[in-house]
């Protein structure tokens, strides 16, 4: 009969509870709850093998799936496509991903110890609630050699619980946006200490800071834990070169302006002129046309329509892309980024925002720029062909 252990976080603290299954050695799914939020946590001999968020409801986007998308490595719309094929095959996500050849085995796994990271830092820092430990048998994906043992987690856990509290004086909110005030080589200047890794992890967050993203859209581009992006924003802030900008100072975006044909080239004019136009008339087919049926709808299953949001994101990625290819035929190279596309004429002022207008977000990427949509979805713009 498989051995439990239940009890209330208050009486018995999450420590205690770490220490025990470690010391035991012992292999099962620990549940805790607080509140309305859940984590689950499975373990190997007393090792962490994965932890997440619980998914509680039916089409809550999977954790692992929502990070690839956060961190600019899976669209939104091929992570529903992978999380329907998994509950069709009873597959697993990363499964899925790797033998469609959507992602490699080596990224699937960073976005799942993203994911462990930050579940098991969130829950260090709860002081009630309730847990629930079952034995169970556990085949775990991966070497003991790449597991961390329960107690050596809850050492490292443990001190970023400490020193959270001085880094989130520096970074307040996940919402708050930054801007550059120094160099990244002035900034080393003051922090001759600094490690090898922190200085990478500090490198790649300094780099995405530009005055628009928000501090929790860098860190996930960064493909950082909360602690360490948040640590890495308090060093840059604390050493002078990055600031917040205030409220007043978080200009408005423009909206959507009218495209018409770009007078210099032909090139130009097929991609920028009647953009809007698309939109709207594929919002139109897209709320008339009818509902499909045949071998492809069986009964009882629900057709997903996207959202007129989901079109334009499509239609912006499109247009994208066709500018991307025409700055390679005039320039000879491919952009660094869409701004670069933006400033020589083959994308209109300002028509990189959202329906909300909130700013698309560039991304550079071994094939080419990423079109990053304003905190919602990604959608990857590689032209064809590497560079």
């Amino acid at each position: 009969m498989p051995v439990g252990l239940s009890g209330n976080l208050v009486d018995f603290g999450i420590a205690d509870v770490f220490q025990l299954i470690g010391q035991q050695r012992k292999t099962g799914v620990l549940e805790l709850r607080n509140g309305e939020v859940r984590a689950q946590l499975v373990f190997w001999n007393g090792m962490v093998v994965t932890a997440a968020p619980a998914v509680s409801r039916a089409g809550d986007i999977d954790p692992v799936a929502d990070r690839l998308v956060r961190c600019g490595l899976l669209p939104r719309e091929r992570a529903g496509e992978a999380m329907t094929l998994c509950k069709a095959s009873a597959q697993t996500l990363p499964r899925v991903l790797v033998d469609r050849g959507w992602l490699d085995t080596a990224t699937v796994r960073e976005a799942e110890e993203l994911v462990t990271r930050d579940t098991i830092f969130e829950v260090l820092r709860w002081h009630e609630g309730s847990f629930d430990f079952r034995a169970s048998e556990v085949n775990p994906d991966r070497s003991p050699t790449d597991m961390l043992g329960a107690e050596q987690i809850l050492m490292d856990g443990l001190r970023m619980v400490d020193e959270w509290q001085s880094h989130r004086a520096l970074v307040p909110s996940e919402s708050a946006v930054y801007t550059r005030t120094g160099s990244f080589e002035r900034f080393l200047e003051s922090q001759p200490h600094i490690g090898a890794d922190e200085r990478q992890c500090a490198e790649r967050v300094f780099a995405l800071v530009d005055g628009k993203k928000s501090a929790r859209r860098i860190i996930d581009l960064a493909r950082l834990g909360t602690f360490d992006g948040v640590r890495c924003l308090a060093d840059l802030h604390q050493g002078g070169a990055i600031r917040a900008l205030s409220s007043g100072e978080t200009a408005s975006l423009p909206s959507l302006p009218e495209v018409g044909v770009d007078r210099a080239a032909l090139l130009r004019a097929a991609v920028s002129a009647g953009v809007p136009l698309l939109i709207l008339a594929a919002a139109v087919v897209w709320a008339t046309a009818p509902t499909p049926v045949g071998p492809e709808a069986p009964a009882g299953v629900a057709i997903h329509r996207a959202s007129f949001e989901d079109l334009a994101h499509d239609y912006v990625a499109r247009a994208a892309r066709r500018a991307v290819e025409a700055y390679r035929l005039e320039h000879g190279r491919w952009p660094r980024d869409l701004d670069e596309v933006e400033r020589a004429g083959l994308l209109p002022e300002g028509w990189l925002a959202g329906t909300e207008g909130r700013p698309y977000y560039s991304l550079h990427h071994e094939l080419g720029p990423l079109l990053l949509a304003p905190e919602v979805s990604l959608a990857a713009v590689p032209p064809r062909g590497s560079p």
